[in-house]
């Protein structure tokens, strides 16, 4: 382009010199003419051959062109001559550029045969090949598409960000098209996503050079504006996102426990056993007829099971990029139960997928298997407790009251305390947790305005909830799952206990144990909280304290 518009000036040159000639042929041009005539020429082609000299000295291409060319427009306003030629060229320069411009902030589309646009496509990713089976982000989005800070001209650093995702934005709409013309029971022509052979806008602004940036800027962020509304619309109202929000937030958070109870009363025996002994399918079963009767979910349908190889611990240090070895994941794949391997996962289509990602999914599965298997040491410690109450009962029944005396129970005691801390937990999770960060997040869904700022509040509640309930923390996380541990050998304990009559006869000196271990782990895993306690992220008070100081008082 900048060639194009050097041999225009030429072409332009040759046409003033013979016009020169004519006139000294006419015997019309004098010594004083001909100066008056050729030192603003003189001037302009002065102007060019420095601007031709530094770029053939740094072989200079693409965006340096564009910044030298608008740097020197800049330096010379203040020369009529010289800034009008600098001008001419910088307009001639820009306009290949300002085109490809136009064509990704209107169309979503990059037509850059030389690799000179600041937005880059990777062409091997595609949203039907974006990994939700195996990566923790979201290809398509984070990857499909990047921005080139050293293509990106000095006129848009500022709006750089805006561009990008702007292109983006009407990309997931076309995406999004082809699968709703497959649709049948969506009335595209009252759609806003009524979309013909171009996502072009009527009505925007031709792009055209200017040295003010702000002069851009209205047609940049109206071409933005239109692309996020579109897009927003697309995923909330057309794909149900909120709908799809409560779908995750009452089967993977467990916000009601009414399909939990069914299912565990159904697939208790087969979830006992070692991970890799169990049957999945018949899990999957159990699980779709958990669903179909205790919900009317539109989407329970989309709701699968998952079972791990590695433990939540494991997960989390993988999440958290945290290197273990081989061996150790080799080992809790051989012990690991089916309870503990045992978790949701959810089967999710573009564009949802843009916003319910892998990355996302995994951090509700962490939240799952963590609140699941509270919920089933509590359903063990519930059943030691009825044992003891119907022991009891069939023991008053057995002896004369008037000679019958009351004793210490120490295993009633030690079940009575794990209980407590174990209910105690789940409803500091549930509730002051989960709840609380939920209603913010409902909040701040009614005023977002664009995809982006739809996926940092969804990320911002959910690391905000792992963090609360202690899952972002190894270090804590090792000692809950001790305290888990002893809950569960106190309640196999007691569960082995043959006379079904006489639960004393567990030995004492078990009993003590038991609850010295308990105590410990317990004052340990508090005196760890106390140590991380900090500000909740996304705070504005830095003084603000952390949501696990309420577990303490509890």
């Amino acid at each position: 382009a900048l060639a194009g518009a050097l041999r225009e000036v030429v072409q332009r040159y040759y046409v003033f010199v013979s016009q020169l000639e004519t006139q000294q042929q006419q015997s019309q041009l004098t010594l004083q003419t001909l100066w008056f005539h050729t030192e603003p020429v003189m001037e302009m082609m002065e102007v060019i051959a420095n601007i031709v000299k530094t770029l053939n000295k740094g072989n200079t291409t693409g965006r340096a062109v564009l910044d030298l060319l608008h740097e020197q427009t800049l330096k010379l306003s203040g020369h009529k001559q010289a800034y009008d030629i600098c001008f001419f060229l910088a307009k001639s320069s820009y306009k290949p550029y300002l085109t490809m411009l136009e064509t990704w902030i209107h169309n979503g589309l990059i037509d850059d045969p030389y690799g000179e646009f600041m937005v880059q496509e990777n062409k091997d990713i595609i949203h039907h090949e974006s990994s939700l089976e195996q990566e923790f982000n979201d290809k398509f989005w984070s990857r499909r598409y990047i921005l080139q800070r050293n293509n990106t001209p000095i006129l848009f650093q500022s709006t750089s960000d805006m561009i990008l995702n702007t292109g983006k934005y009407l990309n997931a709409i076309r995406e999004s098209a082809f699968d709703f013309h497959d649709d049948t029971n969506i009335d595209m022509s009252t759609s806003m996503l009524h979309i013909d052979k171009q996502l072009l806008m009527n009505d925007h602004k031709k792009l055209e050079y200017t040295i003010h940036e702000k002069d851009l800027d209205e047609t940049l962020e109206q071409a933005y504006k239109y692309a996020s509304e579109i897009l927003l619309d697309l995923i909330i109202n057309k794909y149900h996102l909120i709908e799809r929000f409560h779908t995750l937030k009452h089967y993977f958070l467990i916000d009601k426990g009414d399909y939990i109870v069914q299912f565990m009363d159904s697939a208790e025996d087969e979830l006992t056993k070692r991970a890799r002994d169990i049957d999945e399918n018949k899990i999957q079963s159990l699980l779709d007829v958990s669903l179909a009767i205790t919900s009317d979910d539109q989407y329970k349908d989309d709701v699968r099971i998952k079972m791990f190889h590695y433990d939540l611990i494991s997960m989390l240090e993988r999440v958290l990029n945290i290197e273990s070895s081989s061996t150790l994941n080799d080992t809790v794949e051989l012990k690991l139960t089916g309870l503990e391997s045992f978790s949701l996962d959810y089967d999710v289509k573009w564009p949802i997928s843009l916003v319910i990602n892998r990355n996302c999914l995994t951090r509700y599965q962490m939240l799952f298997r963590f609140l699941f298997y509270i919920k089933y040491i509590e359903r063990l410690l519930c059943n030691v407790w009825r044992a003891h109450k119907n022991g009891g009962r069939r023991r008053r029944r057995g002896r004369d009251r008037k000679r019958m005396t009351t004793k210490p129970n120490g295993a009633a005691y030690l079940r009575h305390k794990m209980l407590h801390f174990v209910q105690n937990l789940l409803y500091y999770m549930s509730f002051e947790v989960i709840e609380a960060h939920w209603h913010t997040f409902e909040n701040n869904l009614k005023k977002v305005t664009n995809i982006d700022e739809l996926l940092q509040y969804h990320l911002l509640f959910l690391d905000n909830c792992l963090r609360d309930c202690m899952l972002t923390s190894v270090h804590l996380l090792r000692h809950i799952h001790k305290i888990m541990a002893t809950c569960v050998m106190f309640a196999n304990a007691m569960d082995n206990v043959d006379d079904d009559d006489d639960f004393d006869s567990l030995p004492g000196a078990v009993v003590v144990s038991f609850n010295n271990n308990f105590t410990e782990q317990l004052r340990q895993l508090l005196d760890a909280i106390s140590k991380e306690d900090g500000p909740v992220q996304g705070s504005t008070s830095g003084g603000q304290q952390h949501t696990l100081t309420n577990i303490i008082h509890r």
